[in-house]
């Protein structure tokens, strides 16, 4: 073999066994956690004070692309676990209801499909040998069989944050569609209560605000109780059940 064939094998070896490592699924995961963690610092590096959260800053760039504007944010922030109670707030406070409602909704259905996406493309390859089986594979059943029933169970119960819903539903086999669809339906109680309030708090009538938070909390307190009933009754067994035992293997 000539030295220039000999230098061409080493090199296309090389490529081989690089491009085998980069396609490995377990190096993936690892991409995954450590963005993770990254996500994790950045959220909380930003904090309450971040400009993301100050009403100052969206009313002085108030125009006809803000809530474009705000959708982009809103679906940029549920990546670094920014606090969406705080983000749909603002919303109302910003916008009146006919307009923030479709721009909550949309950033929401935004953001859980990227962090969806990235933990499909990411994790789901390396992890989905632990989803075969025990409650975890309960889980990944009622995802794969009903996603949008499930997924609507999981978004109403108030202790399942909603990042950590975006991430984890990736990693099972539920279709992109039914999850986005569950999403949007399963948050918008609690995403009309929390732009209720904000709109209350913006208008500033004396008790009212109170009284309009103090309904919201109630709403989203009501929606959990429900979902809990869903989860637990007989209107949907299965689904029910299989979503109680994949939650409570996760405490």
């Amino acid at each position: 073999m000539s030295f220039k064939r000999w230098v061409r094998a080493v090199m296309m070896s090389s490529i081989r066994k690089i491009s085998a490592v980069a396609g490995s699924p377990f190096l993936r995961l690892a991409v995954l956690v450590i963005g993770l963690v990254v996500a994790l610092a950045v959220g909380w590096w930003l904090g309450p004070d971040t400009p993301l959260l100050d009403i100052r800053t969206w009313r002085g760039e108030s125009g006809a692309w803000t809530p474009l504007l705000f959708v982009l944010l809103f679906g940029a922030a549920a990546l670094v676990f920014t606090p969406r109670p705080a983000l749909s707030a603002i919303a109302g406070i910003l916008f009146t209801l006919p307009v923030a409602v479709p721009v909550v909704v949309t950033g929401t259905v935004l953001g859980a499909g990227l962090a969806f996406g990235i933990a499909r493309l990411l994790g789901r390859e390396a992890l989905a040998p632990l989803l075969r089986k025990g409650r975890l594979g309960a889980l990944d059943s009622a995802f794969a069989r009903r996603g949008f029933t499930a997924t609507v169970i999981c978004r109403l119960l108030p202790v399942l944050p909603y990042g950590v819903v975006n991430y984890g539903a990736g990693v099972t086999r539920v279709r992109l569609l039914p999850f986005l669809a569950g999403t949007a339906v399963g948050t918008l109680p609690a995403n009309i209560a929390y732009i209720t309030a904000g709109n209350a708090l913006a208008a500033g009538a004396g008790w009212m605000p109170a009284i309009w938070l103090a309904l919201a909390v109630a709403f989203v307190v009501c929606a959990g109780w429900g979902a809990r009933r869903l989860v637990h009754g007989r209107s949907s067994p299965r689904v029910g059940q299989d979503c109680a035992e994949g939650t409570a293997s996760q405490h």
